[in-house]
């Protein structure tokens, strides 16, 4: 038996000292840890939704995931608990018809939707994460994906890139290094993007050739099609408010080709304005307010990170200038100290 365990701590410290090898190899050649999104992290932060005393929940696709800074929303706005349920490419109606459907959710929505957000093959963007939350996600899934965090938050070989058998497969097909992601979240899902490392042309190189491949006008979605979801997200803001919680919709800012090709794709007076003037929800258009309108945007469409903050005040200035959020503190005086911000390398 004595053996045994001496032949077992041995093994645990040469494998120790590989992988501690292998991470300063890794690390010296510039990579750091990251989280890596997956339904179980987002489905912790969908439990927060339902389970904290008043949620502020971002909805929406990148440009929410990657513009919105928790510590300066808990610093500006104490009485909210911010959780970020946006989906880098995913519009997010199946997460707000999800969050009416569930008695526990009283809190406030800001939900980032533009024209294209009320199309019918939008409708169900996100209800693959939604439906894991509801029938797979658990306790002991939480516990992994905690655990699991901790492991991505301290390990840059944590990411899959770098398993045994993708080091491997690499090897053999000749192929570089692994990608240097220059996007990156945080455990609680607010993501992060560089711009110094970042390709800002990339997205204006996509939406250049969609223009041309329909001949300079990207094809409007017939009204008809799109106004039922419309009236199905009306119904899911009235079940919210019913409950005490509110809805704002929020067009956020782009700037550049990729504003006039929205604006042509979905003209806002025959789209959004039509939704607003029919809708309970709140409703924002960045381009009503001076400040998100001129916000830089290095790809036209989404924040640099070093950014984030200057946005986020801007936002929030806008909300509280219409009365639709309160900076007065929780009572719980443990749930309303401003967190200081986090370091915003990868990963942290």
């Amino acid at each position: 038996m004595r053996r045994a365990l001496t032949a077992l701590a041995i093994a645990l410290v040469l494998a120790g000292s590989a992988l501690f090898a292998v991470e300063r190899q890794w690390r010296a050649r510039g990579y750091t840890p990251i989280i890596v999104d997956a339904p179980d992290l987002w489905s912790l932060q969908r439990a927060k939704a339902s389970y904290s005393e008043r949620p502020i929940v971002f909805l929406g696709a990148s440009r929410t995931l990657y513009a919105i800074d928790r510590a300066t929303m808990r610093a500006r706005l104490p009485a909210y608990e911010p959780v970020m349920l946006a989906m880098d490419g995913r519009y997010p109606l199946a997460t707000l018809r999800d969050l009416a459907a569930d008695p526990d959710f009283r809190g406030l929505v800001v939900c980032d939707i533009d024209g294209a957000g009320f199309a019918a093959p939008s409708l169900d963007m996100q209800k693959p994460e939604v439906d894991y939350y509801h029938r797979e996600f658990s306790p002991s899934r939480a516990a992994h994906r905690l655990l699991l965090n901790h492991w991505q938050l301290n390990a840059a070989i944590a990411r899959s890139d770098f398993s045994l058998l993708r080091s491997a497969v690499r090897w053999w097909n000749g192929e570089g290094e692994p990608f240097r992601p220059y996007q990156w979240l945080d455990r609680r899902r607010f993501g992060h993007i560089d711009y110094d490392r970042g390709n800002t042309e990339a997205q204006k190189r996509e939406l250049a050739a969609n223009l041309e491949r329909f001949g300079g006008h990207l094809p409007r979605i017939p009204f008809n099609e799109w106004w039922p979801q419309v009236e199905n997200a009306n119904a899911w803001v009235r079940a919210i408010q019913a409950r005490g919680g509110d809805v704002i919709f929020y067009a956020s800012p782009t700037s550049g080709q990729r504003r006039w090709a929205e604006g042509d794709w979905f003209p806002r007076a025959e789209y959004w304005d039509k939704m607003a003037a029919a809708t309970t929800a709140k409703t924002l258009f960045s381009l009503d307010v001076a400040a998100l309108r001129d916000f830089p945007l290095p790809d036209d469409s989404h924040i640099d990170y070093r950014q984030k903050p200057a946005y986020t005040n801007a936002l929030i200035d806008a909300l509280i200038e219409r009365g639709w959020v309160t900076t007065a503190a929780a009572n719980n005086s443990d749930a309303v100290l401003a967190e200081q911000p986090q370091s915003l390398v990868p990963g942290t």
